[in-house]
């Protein structure tokens, strides 16, 4: 191997490291907002308010409208990956994932196909985690806190873990955050 060769190969190793990845960008979305956990990925604010309204109650002692305080998706979302985080007992420190919250059921559909390796045969599902894109997708039609825990955990399970759980594993785990999201 010739010296430019080996050079190219360090730049290009180096570049990648230092680069953002683009895991934590929403490429071709309009918006984005970041929380401590994730990059949520939208279209609209209004999409946004209403995804942010299905997902629960503010942790605030004063609950505000998400127009008044737009910190509230924030809030929640990472309020609900602090909970998945609890109730599993896994704490990865790497954990960093996009939400894309699309309009439509069928847009989620969309995704899934394109996303899908296997062929898609059957039900599309309402949400689904991708571990290769370390992402969830999910849409303002079907949105609710029980459904996104259940996408979150996905998403905990595959950072936790160096190697992938088996899926029906990883479901078991997330039926068990459905089951006791709220519980105390």
């Amino acid at each position: 191997m010739s010296f430019f060769n080996i050079t190219l190969s360090y730049l290009a190793v180096i570049f990648i490291l230092i680069s953002p990845l683009s895991v934590f960008a929403c490429d071709g979305w309009p918006k984005s907002l970041d929380t401590n956990y994730t990059s949520i990925c939208y279209s609209d604010e209004k999409g946004l308010q209403r995804f942010t309204r299905s997902i629960g109650k503010s942790t605030s002692f004063f609950s505000e409208s998400t127009e008044k305080n737009p910190s509230a998706t924030r809030e929640r979302v990472d309020l609900l990956v602090d909970r998945v985080s609890r109730l599993l007992d896994m704490y990865p420190l790497d954990l960093h994932f996009n939400i894309y919250v699309h309009q439509t059921h069928k847009d989620v559909g969309n995704s899934y196909v394109r996303l899908s390796t296997l062929g898609v045969y059957g039900r599309v599902p309402v949400a689904f985690y991708s571990h290769k894109n370390k992402a969830v997708y999910i849409s303002i039609e079907n949105i609710s806190a029980g459904i996104l825990a259940h996408e979150i955990a996905h998403a905990i399970i595959n950072f936790y873990f160096p190697e992938s759980p088996p899926e029906r594993m990883q479901e078991i785990l997330a039926q068990y955050v459905d089951k006791h999201l709220w519980e105390e």
